[in-house]
């Protein structure tokens, strides 16, 4: 420490400032070693000012500020005391220029000011910023500059290796989280396993004398060497009571970090325990969607696409056997209603890679666009199609028409590819029942009926209308009528109330709300 000594500042008034000052005031040269300290400096430096002049000083000796700007500020650990500092270039004599530097102890209400606004700033980062990588890059800073410790990191455990990631870090070489891990591999105690296995914070002592004396930890001992690290704390992360991780960081030699650093670095744990929630939650909702899309791909390919190529087929192995058979065809005509299947595929298959509403929908509104639809399949199948409605023009919202109209044209289809009809009907009307008003979408034929071996074989175009109408809170039901009846067949019904959480909009030609 500072003994008594004689003072050099006495001679003027400026001197004498110097000299009382209860701060820290220090004059260092272009290189950042000490040229003089006033007492008060020397005793929160802890040496005398012999001792001091021509080392380097600690406002310097961190890589973080090794080329300070013209002004700076910043705060330093002396052991257990945190230093706050503020420094400015200025010039003494003839072109010396040098640093002048006020420095002082930080109080705890500057530490709890700090910590705040660390926090404040990482809860920031959780709430907007989309990658994960800079959020606890930013969080591992944070924490290292709020708490003085040496280095900072957010590690995460792999769920399936187990292997250790180190997302976020401060103060750390690039390849250490490979020679961590190469030391897990080598069977080195890990303090940070410790941690997660046990749920609790963790506080190692002396771990670098540790590291440097077992060969396990050989892939760091050179970096520890180097270094001035002395206590290794470890706080875990945990997110729904599931542990995945923990911040971890080295605390400089002499510095024994207190309760509050301890709750603090806890609390900070907890943002990033919310950012890794909320990164693996948003990647599980992504691959969810992905999921979903594919499978209405497959649902819309199977309810338009599929359907044109299976009449597709059907029409050019009948125009086969015709031609080999010797049998009189119309050739043109049939090769006629083969472009027009062609080039209707086409454009349903452009309508689902550019998201757009079907092909025969246009903006004609649903039920002009079913009779149209449903007049070329009659044309091209020779079957007799109709549609009922008790009012032309109702107009629903744009997802359900979509789903609507497809839903016919799969039940539709199923009647050519399965019925053997003659006749089919398509009613569509508005319904209520108690009290709650709805849309009844009905496929009439007078087929052969259905019968359960057939509800397996037609099972995914049935399933993809039911998930069309549970996606508006509706239902699908199939049935067949009895033998005996003269209008055999069978009988598929969507219902959707329309009173669903989406607010469908149900309108007639007049714009009324029905």
């Amino acid at each position: 420490m500072a003994g008594e000594r004689t003072s050099k500042y006495e001679d003027g008034p400026t001197g004498v400032l110097v000299e009382l000052s209860g701060d820290g005031l220090a004059v260092l040269d272009d290189g950042g070693r000490y040229s003089s300290v006033n007492p008060a400096g020397c005793s929160i430096l802890g040496h005398d000012e012999a001792e001091l002049v021509g080392r380097m000083s600690i406002f310097f000796e961190d890589e973080h500020h090794a080329k300070p700007s013209r002004s700076h500020e910043g705060s330093e650990w002396i052991g257990t005391s945190e230093i706050e500092y503020e420094m400015r270039r200025a010039r003494a004599g003839t072109g010396w220029t040098c640093w002048a530097v006020r420095f002082w102890y930080a109080d705890r209400a500057v530490r709890d000011r700090r910590k705040l606004a660390a926090f404040t700033r990482t809860a920031a980062a959780v709430a907007y910023e989309n990658r994960l990588d800079v959020v606890l890059d930013k969080l591992a800073i944070e924490v290292r500059d709020a708490v003085g410790m040496a280095t900072c990191a957010v590690i995460l455990v792999d769920e399936v290796t187990g292997a250790l990631n180190h997302v976020g870090k401060a103060g750390l070489p690039d390849d250490y989280a490979e020679r961590i891990e190469s030391c897990r591999l080598l069977g080195a105690p890990l303090v940070i396993m410790t941690a997660i296995n046990e749920r609790r914070v963790v506080v190692a002592r002396k771990w670098r004398e540790q590291i440097l004396t077992d060969p396990r930890w050989e892939p760091v001992q050179d970096i520890a060497r180097a270094a001035n690290w002395d206590t290794y704390v470890v706080v875990p992360l945990i997110a729904r009571e599931k542990v995945i991780g923990a911040v971890a960081g080295y605390v400089a030699e002499d510095h024994n970090p207190g309760r509050d650093d301890i709750r603090f670095i806890a609390a900070m744990a907890d943002q990033a325990a919310i950012a890794v929630a909320n990164a693996r939650m948003f990647a599980r909702l992504e691959i969810q969607a992905a999921r979903e899309e594919r499978r209405k791909l497959a649902r819309d390919m199977h309810d338009s696409v599929t359907q044109a190529l299976f009449s597709l087929s059907l029409r050019t192995k009948a125009l086969e056997l015709g031609v080999e058979s010797g049998d009189a065809v119309d050739v043109v005509e049939q090769l006629r209603q083969l472009h027009e299947l062609v080039c209707g595929a086409q454009a349903e298959m452009r309508a689902l890679i550019m998201h757009r509403r079907p092909a025969p929908l246009g903006e004609e509104g649903l039920i002009p666009s079913i009779r149209k639809h449903l007049a070329a399949i009659a044309a091209r199948e020779g079957i007799d199609l109709s549609v009922e409605s008790n009012d032309e023009f109702y107009q629903f919202g744009e997802a359900l028409e979509e789903d609507l109209f497809m839903i016919v044209g799969e039940a539709i289809h199923n009647v050519v590819k399965h019925a053997h009809a003659t006749r089919a009907t398509v009613r569509i009307v508005l319904v209520q029942q108690q009290n709650q008003h709805g849309v009844c979408v009905s496929v009439i034929d007078n087929g052969i009926g259905i019968t359960e071996s057939d509800s397996d074989h037609q099972s995914f175009g049935l399933v993809s209308m039911s998930e069309r109408l549970k996606a508006h809170g509706g239902h699908l039901s199939v049935r067949s009528r009895p033998v005996g009846d003269p209008d055999h067949g069978t009988i598929v019904c969507g219902t959707v109330p329309l009173t669903t959480p989406t607010g469908v909009a149900i309108t007639n030609d007049r714009g009324q709300d029905q």
